[in-house]
């Protein structure tokens, strides 16, 4: 879903709840959108004889259900200045290096853009042999909705019916089965978008559409799942996606089969609301899935990733999210590399770390901007048999060291070699409210360096709170790095350590 979240805002700041939305049957007058169901099913090409019924894939069982979604090369234009990822269709030959990350994914979804207009019938079949062989199901997102002569033209998800059948018959043609299609956003650009040639159309409106458009997708593949994709740009929008569902619901007879989240991560609070969908999604049995990326201001790969990490450790570690559906999804200019996946920064190196341990996300595994600390030695002067120092480091600000003492206590860390040291993160854990210090000392490899003071944390302090300090310029060939409290009203602990690298590549 290509989404310009400039038109996205404005289209929220209309401060519409779904509880305003007309409901009632579409008046006589008002023009219905020009694909009548009778119209589809009449098209003599698409109820021939010999057509390929899908059975179900036993993969779409699993939870939770892993989406793979890399931007292919297609042309640049308005909106995308950008190819998409250069080795995308390496991805697709015989000893392509993912395998790892291929066994933890079951299902690629493919940009319906790519499949009509930019794929060839030969890059469609290398794709849908290999997604075969490996047993992974095939998914579009696309666009349902058909234009009117009053609105929808050139809008997003207005691509429409026609494309939308072209899109099921060449994926069929290079010997696929579309299992899965995610719509790209239908009620937000009906309904909420207030840009040109913008709708407005009323929820039951919207829902029909999409009925239509689904029967026709049916046609060719009668066992398609199908779920929506809609942005969450702000808080209040929940509520709206919530109202859709109902109304989907009542006026199709069905729910979705899942709702994918599109969330603007710019907003300060993004995950509340979601983690809102996610509840709500599980009591009316529709899967809730959330779509982790980067940003699109990224100026590398490093940093699209670090920033999609940042999501996942949030929303899943922190939060707790359990999303029934977990997409790895770009529609950026990064990642530009998806190979290897022995490369961590690269997409599938990304996908094998969150499997192998997402604690590891959230900032590079190696080089500048990197957390020292995970690899890190760590004694303490003292500790509690329940709160060893290696909890300062698990990544996980529930856990914690505890020096079972009053102060003066210190706790070590070893970086195994000498590194620079761009900046150091300390989350407290302390009861009551009070005056600390905590002094910060390091020391190179040698076992006669002596320790120097690198920085002090003087003032009061409390639980949960997070220190940081970032020096002027990076402390260098700092192997030893020892923080000392002096002063505290608890026993002293500490509930994470970060040390951030400035080590050049």
């Amino acid at each position: 879903m290509v989404i310009c979240f400039s038109l996205a805002m404005a289209a929220c700041s209309l401060g519409s709840s779904l509880a305003k939305i007309t409901v009632s049957p579409v008046p006589a007058t008002q023009a219905f959108p020009t694909f009548a169901l009778a119209t589809v099913t009449s098209a003599p090409s698409l109820i021939a004889t010999t057509q390929l019924v899908p059975t179900r894939n036993p993969a779409l069982a699993h939870r939770p259900l892993v989406w793979f979604a890399p931007l292919p090369p297609m042309p640049t234009g308005p909106g995308r200045p950008f190819i998409g990822s250069d080795d995308f269709m390496d991805l697709f030959k015989p000893d392509a290096p993912w395998s790892q990350a291929g066994s933890h994914i079951q299902v690629f979804k493919l940009y319906g853009e790519w499949v009509a207009y930019d794929a060839s019938d030969g890059q469609l079949r290398q794709v849908v042999a290999d997604l075969n062989q490996r047993g992974i199901a095939i998914a579009v997102e696309a666009g349902p909705l058909n234009p009117t002569s009053e609105c929808g033209q050139g809008v997003e998800s207005f691509a429409g019916t026609q494309e939308g059948q072209h899109i099921a018959q060449r994926i069929k043609d290079a010997g696929g089965v579309l299992s899965l299609v995610a719509l790209d956003e239908p009620f937000y650009y009906a309904y909420l978008y207030d840009g040109p040639n913008a709708c407005h159309w009323p929820a039951d409106l919207i829902a029909r559409n999409v009925k239509a458009y689904i029967d026709s997708i049916k046609i060719i593949f009668p066992s398609v799942q199908v779920g929506d994709t809609e942005p969450l740009t702000q808080p209040k929008m929940v509520s709206d996606l919530e109202g859709w569902l109902d109304e989907y619901h009542a006026t199709v007879g069905e729910y979705f089969a899942f709702i994918h989240l599109d969330c603007n991560f710019t907003q300060p609070d993004w995950a509340s609301p979601a983690k809102e969908l996610e509840t709500f999604a599980r009591t009316r049995s529709v899967d809730f899935g959330l779509i982790y990326s980067g940003d699109g201001s990224d100026l590398s790969d490093g940093d699209w990733l670090a920033h999609a990490g940042q999501r996942v450790m949030y929303y899943e570690v922190e939060l707790g999210g359990k999303p029934d559906q977990v997409l790895f999804q770009s529609w950026h200019d990064h990642p530009d590399r998806v190979l290897p996946e022995s490369d961590p920064s690269s997409f599938t190196g990304f996908i094998d770390r969150y499997f192998i341990d997402r604690t590891l996300l959230g900032k590079p595994p190696q080089g500048p901007g990197s957390n020292l600390a995970r690899a890190a030695k760590v004694s303490a002067s003292k500790s509690l048999p329940a709160n060893p120092p290696a909890l300062v480091i698990d990544g996980d600000s529930n856990t914690f060291w505890s020096a079972g003492d009053y102060p003066p206590q210190w706790i070590q860390l070893d970086l195994g070699a000498p590194h620079a040291i761009k900046m150091i993160m300390v989350g407290i854990s302390q009861y009551p409210v009070g005056i600390t210090v905590h002094r910060v000392l390091g020391k190179g490899p040698g076992s006669g360096d002596a320790f120097i003071l690198l920085h002090e944390f003087k003032g009061e302090t409390s639980d949960s709170q997070v220190l940081s300090f970032t020096p002027d310029q990076p402390w260098k060939n700092i192997q030893y790095l020892r923080i000392e409290t002096m002063a505290s009203p608890s026993w002293v602990s500490w509930r994470e350590i970060e040390i951030i690298s400035a080590d050049q590549p």
